[in-house]
């Protein structure tokens, strides 16, 4: 009998001990954002060189212009091509293959079997002459970590995190949490409600503008005649079309408990992502105070200004 007693009180105590120590959240490494036309950009080292990439959780795959492929010492892949889709259209581009790619001093595998290192060659229109900018950092690099974006600082933390659920962040101050759905690897997807109506958006830190997309556009009933007052201009991105926007004057956008007044957010008839109906962007995530979010959770947190 004392043997059972003892038997069953490791047991217990082996389960009460793997559950305190079973959620574990460790600072990886550091390094600060810019703001470069409205999307944040951030500094690599690519083969050891230094380099400023757009950090862009809204980009299945990463990317280096052609310009950057000779600066950076980037081999050519004869062999593998990436097809990339954006709000201009489609485009297929051979892949650069770096020796070594590095954040915060932080060596970076893609989210992979194969934990490779690859980056899709191609333009990366709308950064204009305001700065030198390489590439953009995707999902298939980022994914592996959880972001923090501390807005005020204008820094961003990478963390590892291993058995949480809940509100786990080491935030002291109140924190909204919207837990969100994968449609597809790696992709999170928010639910937010604009005008009441309830829609389903990414959250891109590589768009400079939140975006409400044709789908949304159908959900909310938009049609041109409600645009036709309202400012234009022209969507930048990836792929060769550049379709026209309308900024338009909502009455509410709400994501988790926050509800944000008469917001102004970009209208344009062009699909992103299927499921998805809008882009909550950099200017969204700059209102913040801070915002953390958790591939490992599928959970975005934030706190509010």
């Amino acid at each position: 009998m004392r043997v059972l007693v003892l038997i069953c009180a490791l047991i217990f105590a082996a389960w009460h001990g793997t559950g305190q120590a079973a959620c574990t959240v460790a600072e990886r490494g550091s390094v600060p954002f810019t703001l470069v036309r409205g999307r944040l950009t951030v500094p690599l080292e690519v083969n050891g060189i230094p380099a400023t990439f757009v950090l862009d959780t809204g980009a299945q795959l990463s990317l280096v212009t052609p310009q950057a492929v000779q600066r950076l010492d980037l081999s050519r892949d004869r062999w593998v091509a990436a097809t990339m889709h954006g709000v201009g259209g489609v485009v297929e581009h051979a892949d650069a293959d770096p020796r070594s790619m590095s954040l915060g001093g932080m060596q970076l595998r893609q989210a992979t079997l194969a934990r490779g290192i690859s980056l899709t060659v191609g333009d990366l229109p709308g950064m204009g002459s305001a700065a030198v900018v390489d590439g953009l950092l995707g999902r298939d690099f980022l994914s592996e970590f959880d972001l923090q974006f501390d807005t005020a600082a204008r820094r961003l933390t990478l963390y590892d995190v291993h058995g949480c659920s809940g509100r786990f962040l080491p935030w002291r101050s109140p924190y909204f949490a919207v837990p969100a759905a994968t449609v597809m690897p790696h992709l999170l997807v928010l639910p937010i409600a604009l005008n009441g109506v309830r829609l389903t958006a990414l959250l891109d830190t590589g768009s400079s503008s939140s975006l409400v997309t044709l789908p949304g556009m159908i959900r909310l009933g938009l049609t041109p005649q409600m645009l036709a007052d309202d400012p234009v201009a022209l969507v930048r991105g990836i792929g060769r079309q550049a379709p026209a926007m309308h900024q338009h004057r909502f009455e509410s956008l709400q994501v988790g408990d926050e509800t944000i007044r008469q917001p102004l957010i970009w209208v344009a008839p062009v699909r992103v992502v299927p499921f998805v109906d809008a882009l909550l962007g950099a200017d969204w995530l700059d209102e913040q105070r801070r915002v953390w979010i958790s591939f490992a959770t599928s959970t975005v947190f934030f706190q509010a200004r």
